[in-house]
């Protein structure tokens, strides 16, 4: 598939991320390939919680970034890792306020290796995705 026009494509139609579409913006035309136009829309992914004490949430399928907004110091919670992560996923998760036992769960068949045990105000925490052996590894916080 090359040179496609996204109105002609059906909804079965597969991409392998080196299609090239045309992007004319202010008369000039510019080529983008599928991976591109992929890594942009990843990025808005996240989700804005205000969670209260002894909450429980499970991150969304495509979630990249997971900002906790509680009124005030949090004594507990619980996040719970996305069900279908692909390799190499990234998961960021900061909170305004102090959580002071916080538990990150791996979903079904996972392992959250370095898991954080709470999460203090203004910090963040980030995680990533190996599907070869179905682990979240802590790359920074």
């Amino acid at each position: 598939m090359a040179n496609v026009k996204i109105s002609g494509m059906s909804a079965a139609s597969a991409l392998t991320g080196a299609e090239a579409f045309e992007s004319v913006q202010s008369g000039t035309t510019r080529q983008v390939v599928a991976s591109q136009i992929k890594t942009y829309v990843d990025k808005a992914a996240y989700t804005y919680n205000v969670p209260v004490a002894g909450f429980s949430l499970t991150i969304a399928a495509g979630i990249e970034y997971l900002i906790l907004d509680p009124a005030g110091n949090l004594a507990n919670g619980t996040v719970v890792m996305p069900a279908a992560p692909v390799d190499g996923q990234v998961m960021v998760l900061t909170c305004t306020k102090n959580i002071s036992t916080f538990t990150l769960s791996p979903n079904t068949g996972q392992t959250v290796a370095n898991v954080v045990t709470s999460l203090g105000s203004g910090v963040g925490v980030s995680y990533m995705y190996r599907s070869a052996n179905t682990t979240w590894y802590r790359v920074l916080g």
